[in-house]
C-alpha cells in the first residue's frame, strides 16, 4: 500500500483488513482451520492440530520473503505451507500441514476471509453514513430546494427528498452486501481438481467442519471454477460505490460557489494550496474519486473466466483486484461517511436558489391549470411567454398577471398560490417517510435478511433467512403519512456566537415568522458589556432544517437545549419574543439548571384560540406565506414606525414571506397547544416580562398574567412599540435587559 497515496486511496477500516499482513493471516488462519477441521472429522489427532495452529502465528513469517519465495510456484500460498511446515516441530505432526488442500483451496479460503472481515468493517461505516442520512431526512423533510434535470432548475422538491434517495440506495446497497456476506463467503476445499480424493470419505466432513471453524458459509461443492462467489461480491461492491459516488458527486455540484446549498466544515480541511478563500468538498470529492476505482476492477473480475477444473491465470488475476475493490469501496465509504458528518445545509441559499428563476420553476403547474380554460397547446404557448418575459426586472407571476390572453381567468391571488413552490411537492412526504420506514425497518431486529446495520456481522451461516415485505409509513390522524418507528429529535439549529467566550451567556430566541437577525442591535451592546451573545434561528425558520411539523413547544425547547450544548454552555440568560419567550418560559419551568435569568418580551402564557392558529397554519400549508406576510407586519409595528420606515418594514415583511410555509405552520401547530398558565408559579429563575402598550397580538394584559404567576418576577409596559416591541423600540428594551441581567450577575 503506497504510504503517499495510501491516506487518500485507503482511508477507513477497511484497509487495514486488506493490506500483505492480513493477507498472510488469513493464510495462516485457513491453515489452521484446516488442521481443525482434520482433526474434527478423525483424519489427524487433535494434538497435531493444536500443534499446527501454534506454529501459525503470522509474527513467524515474513510477507516480504513468502512474497519473493512465490514467484517459483505462482502463488503466495504454497512458500507458506513450506515455511509452515517448517516450523512445525513434530514430524508427525507437520505431516498434517496442508493435507487433502490445494494452493487454491488456500488461497480462496483466505480471500473469503479478508472480504468478511473487510464487510464487516464497510458495513460498520455504511451504518453511520445511513444514519446520518435518516436524520437529514428527517430535519430537511419540508425544507424547501430546487428539483434539477440534466443540471438545470426543474420543479422544487425538499431537500430531504434529496437525502431520502440517497437513503434508499446505500440502504438497498447495504442489503446486497449483506446479503453477499451470509451467503456468498463461503470456504474452499476440492483438492486438485474439486474431488477431495485424498481425503476419501472424510472430505465432507472435514469440509463442513473447516466452514465451521471460519464461520463461513459451506458450500455445495467446490468452486475452483465457478467464481461466481468472486463476481457476486465484486456486483455488490460495485453497485455500492457507485451509490456512494452519486451521493458524493451531488454534495460537489451542491457545494459550487454559483449554488452554495450545502458544505464541509472542518478545520484544517478543504483549503487550497493557492486560494485562500476556498473551502472544497475535499471528503465528498475523495469519495467519488475511490469509487472510481470499483468500474475497472469488477471489470477485471468479471473477465477472469476460467478453464477446464483450474484455470490458468485467471484465479492468479483476482487477487489484487478483489483486494482493491475491497480497499477502494471501503474507502469510499469511508470517505462518504466524514463528508456527511462534515456537511452544513444552508436552506436560506436553497430558498434564494428556488427564487432565482422569478417563479418559472412553476411554469408547468401554471400551465397545467390553464388547460380547462385555454386548451394544451395554447396553455403551454401563453405560460412560455410569460416566462421568457420575466427577466429578473418582471417576476413570472407579474408578466402571467399582465398577459392579456389570462385576463379574468387568474386573479393575483389565484396566481400567486399558482407559483407557491411548497404547495407543488406531489407525493414528496409520502416517499422520504418510506424510506425512513423502511431504514427503521432495517434497524429492527429480526427484520429478516436485509442489512443489520446497527451491529456487526458475527454469524455467515445465518444465510437464506426468511425474505421481508416493505416498511409501510403510518398514516396519522391529521391525514399526513409518518415514518412510524422513527422520532425526529433536537433539530441542529444554525446559530452564531459573539463575544468574550468566557462571559456569562446570553441566549436570544425568536418570534414566529422571523430569523436571528431581528437581534441585529442586541449583539454588539451585549457582547461590549461582558456576555457571550448567542443567537439561533427557530426549527423552521431562517437557516435552520424545516422537519415536518407538527412541532411543540417541547421540540421548540429541546432544541434550544442542542444549542446550549454545542457551544458548550451549561447555563444562558434566556431572552426572547413572542414564541420565543414562551420557549423561553418552558425551558425555565422543565430545565431550570439551563436558564440563569429569563426576560419575556411581547408574549403571552396562553396565546389565543387555537382554532386560530390551526386556521393559520392551514392558510400557510395551502396557500404559502405571502398573505400570511402582510398581515403579520401589520401586527409587528406601529402605523407610526411603518409609516417613518417603510423600506425597513417592507424587508421584514419579506423575512415573513421567505419563512418556509411548513415551518411557520408546524410552530403555529405549536401555539395552539401551549397553555402555560398552570406552569408559571413553578418558574424559579429571576424573570423580567416586558410587553408594549400597542401590542395587538399579546396585551400587556397578557404580560402582567405571567408576571403576577412567577414567584418574585417583575413586569413592565415599554410605550410607542407593537408587537416586535423589541425591534421598533430597541434602546428602551435593551436598557431593561441590560438592567435586569447586571442586577443578578
Amino acid at each position: 500500500m503506497s504510504e503517499l497515496f495510501g491516506p487518500l486511496r485507503a482511508a477507513g477500516p477497511v484497509a487495514a483488513e486488506t493490506g500483505d499482513a492480513a493477507w498472510l493471516t488469513a493464510l495462516l488462519e485457513a491453515e489452521a482451520a484446516l488442521a481443525g477441521a482434520l482433526a474434527d472429522a478423525g483424519v489427524i489427532a487433535p494434538e497435531h492440530a493444536e500443534a499446527i495452529a501454534a506454529a501459525c502465528r503470522p509474527e513467524l513469517y515474513d510477507a516480504a520473503e513468502i512474497g519473493a519465495a512465490a514467484t517459483g510456484v505462482g502463488n503466495p500460498a504454497a512458500p507458506v505451507v513450506r515455511a509452515l511446515t517448517a516450523r512445525v516441530a513434530d514430524p508427525a505432526a507437520a505431516g498434517g500441514v496442508h493435507l487433502g488442500a490445494t494452493s487454491q483451496d488456500i488461497m480462496d479460503t483466505a480471500a473469503m476471509v479478508i472480504a468478511a472481515r473487510s464487510i464487516d468493517a464497510l458495513l460498520v461505516d455504511l451504518a453511520a453514513c445511513t444514519e446520518l442520512l435518516a436524520r437529514l431526512t428527517e430535519q430537511h423533510a419540508a425544507t424547501p430546494a430546487v428539483g434539477r434535470s440534466l443540471l438545470q432548475q426543474a420543479l422544487p422538491i425538499t431537500f430531504g427528498l434529496t437525502t431520502a434517495g440517497w437513503l434508499s440506495a446505500l440502504g438497498a446497497a447495504a442489503d446486497r452486501m449483506t446479503q453477499v456476506r451470509e451467503e456468498q463467503l463461503a470456504v474452499q476445499l476440492g483438492g486438485a481438481v474439486g474431488t477431495l480424493a485424498s481425503l476419501g470419505a472424510d472430505g465432507p466432513a472435514t469440509s463442513a467442519a473447516f466452514a465451521r471453524r471460519l464461520n463461513l458459509a459451506e458450500p455445495e461443492l467446490p468452486w475452483h471454477t465457478d467464481r461466481t462467489r468472486i463476481t457476486e461480491t465484486a456486483g455488490a461492491l460495485g453497485t455500492l460505490a457507485a451509490a456512494v459516488a452519486k451521493i458524493g458527486r451531488d454534495l460537489t455540484l451542491l457545494s459550487q460557489t454559483e449554488v452554495g446549498e450545502v458544505s464541509e466544515h472542518a478545520p484544517g480541511h478543504g483549503g487550497s494550496s493557492t486560494m485562500p478563500h476556498k473551502r472544497n468538498p475535499i471528503a465528498a470529492v475523495c469519495a467519488v474519486a475511490a469509487a472510481a476505482q470499483a468500474p475497472g476492477l469488477v471489470a477485471t473480475l468479471l473477465a477472469a473466466a476460467p478453464d477446464l477444473q483450474r484455470g490458468a491465470g485467471s484465479w492468479h488475476a483476482e487477487w489484487q483486484p478483489f483486494t482493491e475493490l475491497l480497499r477502494s469501496t471501503g474507502s469510499a465509504v469511508s470517505w462518504l461517511r466524514t463528508s456527511l458528518s462534515r456537511l452544513r445545509i444552508h436552506p436560506a441559499q436553497m430558498r434564494r436558489n428556488l427564487a432565482a428563476t422569478g417563479g418559472a420553476l412553476l411554469a408547468e403547474r401554471v400551465s397545467t391549470a390553464l388547460i380547462p380554460q385555454l386548451g394544451r397547446l395554447t396553455a403551454h404557448e401563453v405560460v412560455g411567454e410569460c416566462v421568457a418575459r420575466a427577466d429578473g426586472r418582471l417576476t413570472f407571476a407579474d408578466a402571467l398577471q399582465a398577459h392579456p390572453r389570462l385576463v379574468g381567468l387568474l386573479d393575483r391571488a389565484e396566481i400567486d398560490a399558482l407559483v407557491e413552490p411548497s404547495t407543488y411537492l406531489g407525493s414528496t412526504q409520502f416517499f422520504l417517510d418510506r424510506a425512513l420506514a423502511e431504514h427503521a425497518g432495517r434497524q429492527r431486529p429480526g427484520a429478516g435478511n436485509r442489512s443489520r446495520l446497527d451491529t456487526g456481522l458475527s454469524c455467515p451461516g445465518a444465510a437464506n433467512r426468511a425474505g421481508h415485505g416493505r416498511a409501510e409509513p403510518v398514516v396519522t390522524a391529521r391525514g399526513g403519512v409518518r415514518a412510524g418507528p422513527r422520532t425526529t429529535g433536537p433539530v441542529d439549529l444554525r446559530s452564531e456566537s459573539y463575544g468574550d467566550g468566557s462571559g456569562e451567556a446570553v441566549l436570544l430566541v425568536n418570534a414566529l415568522g422571523s430569523d436571528l437577525s431581528i437581534w441585529d442591535d442586541y449583539v454588539r451592546p451585549l457582547a461590549d458589556n461582558g456576555f457571550r451573545v448567542i443567537r439561533c434561528d427557530t426549527r423552521g425558520h431562517g437557516d435552520s432544517p424545516v422537519p415536518l411539523g407538527p412541532y411543540s413547544l417541547a421540540d421548540l425547547g429541546g432544541d434550544l437545549e442542542a444549542v446550549l450544548d454545542r457551544h458548550g454552555v451549561e447555563s444562558a440568560h434566556v431572552i426572547g419574543i413572542s414564541l420565543g419567550a414562551m420557549t423561553g418560559l418552558w425551558l425555565a419551568r422543565h430545565r431550570p439548571q439551563r436558564v440563569r435569568r429569563l426576560v419575556a418580551c411581547c408574549t403571552s402564557a396562553r396565546p389565543g384560540n387555537p382554532q386560530l392558529w390551526r386556521a393559520r397554519a392551514a392558510q400557510a400549508r395551502a396557500g404559502g406565506m405571502a398573505a400570511i406576510a402582510t398581515a403579520s407586519v401589520d401586527r409587528w409595528f406601529t402605523p407610526e414606525f411603518a409609516a417613518a420606515h417603510p423600506m425597513f418594514v417592507a424587508g421584514k415583511r419579506l423575512l415573513t414571506a421567505d419563512t418556509p410555509a411548513e415551518g411557520y405552520a408546524a410552530c403555529c401547530d405549536a401555539l395552539a397547544d401551549i397553555d402555560l398558565l398552570d406552569e408559571l408559579p413553578a418558574i424559579t429563575v429571576p424573570t423580567l416580562v416586558l410587553s408594549t402598550a400597542q401590542d395587538p397580538a399579546f396585551t400587556p394584559d397578557d404580560g402582567k398574567a405571567i408576571a403576577d404567576r412567577i414567584p418574585g418576577a417583575r413586569f413592565r409596559i415599554i410605550d410607542n412599540a407593537a408587537h416586535l416591541g423589541t425591534v421598533e423600540q430597541p434602546g428602551s428594551f435593551l436598557t431593561a435587559i441590560a438592567d435586569h441581567l447586571q442586577e443578578f450577575s
